[in-house]
């Protein structure tokens, strides 16, 4: 799961406009499946997946099946729908829980498909 948080990472760095929705203090967004866990620390600072899990992260997204992550992280499921559909669980801010969404939806990979003119 780690390499596709890396690649949120990556698309944080180079969509520059995001960048401005960014905190000043960092924001603490940590996934949880199973046993093993992983946060991402976002902020206007810079982005990058933390070494270890934070032991007090701004919101905890939990699932039991890593593939709702991997949907999650690839743009393939709104964090929202799949709350709805309780397939995961969230722990934190309302807020927080918005602003977690709009990262990871405006984060998502997508190819760009050349328009003919």
């Amino acid at each position: 799961m780690r390499e596709y948080l890396e690649k949120v990472v990556d698309q944080c760095e180079t969509r520059y406009h995001l960048q401005l929705l960014f905190p000043d203090t960092p924001f603490v967004l940590h996934f949880q499946c199973g046993t093993s866990g992983h946060s991402l620390s976002i902020s206007n600072k810079g982005c990058n997946v933390l070494p270890d899990p934070h032991p007090d992260p701004n919101l905890t997204i939990t699932a039991g099946d890593v593939r709702r992550l991997i949907a999650l992280l690839e743009g393939n499921e709104r964090l929202t729908s799949l709350v709805d559909k309780k397939e995961i669980e969230v722990r934190g801010g309302y807020r927080h829980l918005l602003f977690a969404e709009s990262v990871l939806w405006l984060t998502r990979f997508h190819m760009v498909e050349p328009v003919s003119v």
